[in-house]
C-alpha cells in the first residue's frame, strides 16, 4: 500500500494552516485534509466535521467541498 500524502513533506504548509485557523485549534488530520485538499483539488474532502470544514478555506479564499453526513 502506498500513502498519497506524506505530512512530512508538508510541514511549512501545515504549521501556516494551524497558525491561521488557531481559534478553532485544528488537529493534524484536520489540518492534513485542508493541505490535501490544495493538492487535489478536484476531490471532495469527507468528514463528520461540517462546522469547522464550512470554515476552512484551501489556498487562503477558496471554499473546500466537502461531503458530510445528513444534519440530525
Amino acid at each position: 500500500m502506498r500513502l498519497a500524502f506524506d505530512c512530512s513533506g508538508h510541514f511549512a504548509q501545515l504549521e501556516a494552516l494551524a497558525a491561521r485557523y488557531a481559534d478553532r485549534q485544528p488537529d493534524l488530520a484536520d489540518l492534513c485534509l485542508i493541505r490535501m485538499s490544495e493538492l487535489f483539488p478536484d476531490h471532495p474532502v469527507i468528514t463528520v466535521d461540517r462546522e469547522d470544514f464550512q470554515v476552512y478555506r484551501r489556498n487562503k479564499r477558496e471554499v473546500i467541498p466537502i461531503i458530510c453526513p445528513p444534519e440530525r
